[in-house]
């Protein structure tokens, strides 16, 4: 589509007004309760006639929604110093890379960057492929799985063992798998809008998970200065890392040990659930394509194994179904911000203080930029990101200088496990006729089930079960 697509609200105003409540969508007082209902439907027909939308979240008050390009440029890179975090984050995730902002942010950053590195994150491939085997090795043929809960437990092992250095036992560690998924209880939309010390129940969920996490967290760091101590461990891993600058005196200490423990959580909570989500929806998409699948098959059964970079990178249609799956299902599919100042935008007035929300998926189902957007279809990337489609028109891993720190970690992990997977399984959907089950976070789109929270994902419960190729 062309690049040069026209906006919905440009009007040419000299005297900016507040963003409209799309009418479509009833009286602002009820905007909370069709958010809490159906996030998903109410963002998507919140952004379908507007740019530059308002909506009424109780508890928020106003949230401005951004829905084009051009305003994710604007607020990503042009105007990057006049928009902040939102205090959730620090609140939930305390003073980890997600959260922190300013000369913090850049310190960390630039802490963290050599630990992703495309060289460094090829170092961790051998890795990776030991863990996503052993997951795919505990199944059966005929046996049923809950995908995205299966998907969540391949990516934590693989997590704990490139980046921390501990295997996850395969039925064991229950507490930890348990306690990353309660990190994303703090966003659940009956909670999220309320006080911080509103005591909900998945609130207090997420303080235990937290909780826990943290006290792992500690293990893991005392384990690393101990192997340290003994020269027998990795200096140039992550957990070496994060022990160096513990290390420093208290004075020069770079980073304390609440830090150091709040970037692990950070990363537990940023670096497993968001590639899960890509996985289980690139399977449930295969699932039911027999063409696509078929495709697939012949490109993954004729490589050379062990998988390395080199065959990675020989892989189109893997990349290309990976692609099509950050496009209509980006895990990320909101990103927040808080603007510092007043300023206009497409002729509105985004007052200081406000909440801005860039509608990610929004955008990448939008056709002025996609040919035929919610079909779900990988040879449109066949020529990989089109110069036709608008910068920030691709945005999974958000864009400026802020752009996720682990993509190539994440697209690496998804493409190898996605092959790993494919060559050993062919998955099948159960079809249960009451399915999904109503819920205040599910998508009333049954195909596929998805639910919407802090990420998008497969509703946890969808089955499949597995025969062997």
């Amino acid at each position: 589509m062309s690049s040069d697509a026209q906006t919905r609200n440009e009007q040419g105003s000299s005297n900016p007004q507040l963003p409209p409540y799309p009418d479509a969508l009833g009286h602002p007082l009820t905007h909370s309760i069709r958010t809490m209902h159906k996030p998903l439907m109410f963002r998507d027909n919140l952004c379908k006639h507007h740019d530059v939308s308002r909506s009424y979240f109780f508890g928020a008050g106003d949230i401005y929604n951004l829905s084009h390009p051009k305003l994710f440029k604007h607020v990503l890179i042009d105007n990057r110093e006049s928009f902040g975090k939102s205090d959730d984050f620090r609140i939930a995730f305390g003073e980890g890379l997600v959260a922190s902002e300013g000369g913090q942010w850049q310190q960390q950053r630039q802490i963290l960057q050599p630990l992703f590195t495309q060289n460094k994150i090829d170092s961790y491939i051998s890795g990776m492929t030991e863990q996503i085997h052993r997951r795919a090795d505990s199944w059966e043929s005929g046996m049923t799985i809950d995908l995205q809960r299966e998907m969540r437990r391949l990516t934590l092992d693989t997590l704990f063992a490139t980046l921390f250095g501990r295997k996850l036992a395969l039925e064991g560690d229950s507490d930890i798998h348990n306690a990353a998924v309660q990190l994303h209880d703090w966003f659940t939309p009956t909670s999220y809008p309320l006080p911080e010390w509103v005591p909900t129940p998945a609130r207090r969920r997420f303080k235990r998970g937290r909780s826990k996490l943290r006290t792992i967290a500690g293990e893991l760091l005392s384990k690393k200065a101990s192997a340290m101590t003994d020269n027998s461990s990795n200096p140039d891993d992550l957990l070496s890392t994060l022990v160096n600058l513990r290390e420093q005196t208290d004075d020069n200490a770079m980073l304390t040990d609440k830090q150091l423990r709040d970037q692990i959580v950070t990363l537990i909570f940023a670096g497993h659930d968001t590639t899960a989500s890509t996985l289980a929806l690139a399977l449930y998409e295969l699932s039911r394509d027999e063409d696509l699948q078929s495709c697939f098959h012949d490109e993954i059964d004729n490589i050379e194994t062990p998988i390395d970079r080199v065959t990675l990178n020989s892989l189109p249609v893997t990349d290309q179904i990976v692609t099509e799956t950050l496009r209509m299902y980006p895990a990320v599919y909101v990103i927040p911000r808080i603007a510092e100042r007043e300023m206009t935008m497409m002729d509105y007035r985004i007052p200081n203080q406000s909440q801005v929300w860039l509608g990610v998926r929004q955008v990448q189902t939008d056709e002025r930029f996609y040919e035929s957007p919610d079909t779900f279809d990988p040879s449109r990337w066949e020529e990989g990101i089109k110069q036709s489609i608008p910068d920030f028109a691709f945005a999974p891993f958000g864009g400026g200088p802020r752009f996720c720190i682990g993509r190539q970690f994440a697209l690496t992990e998804a493409k190898l496990a996605l092959a790993i997977i494919g060559r050993k399984y062919t998955l099948h959907r159960i079809d249960h006729s009451d399915y999904p089950p109503e819920s205040q976070n599910h998508s009333n789109t049954p195909d596929p089930p998805l639910t919407a929270d802090m990420t998008l994902r497969l509703t946890p419960g969808t089955e499949f079960y597995l025969s062997e190729r």
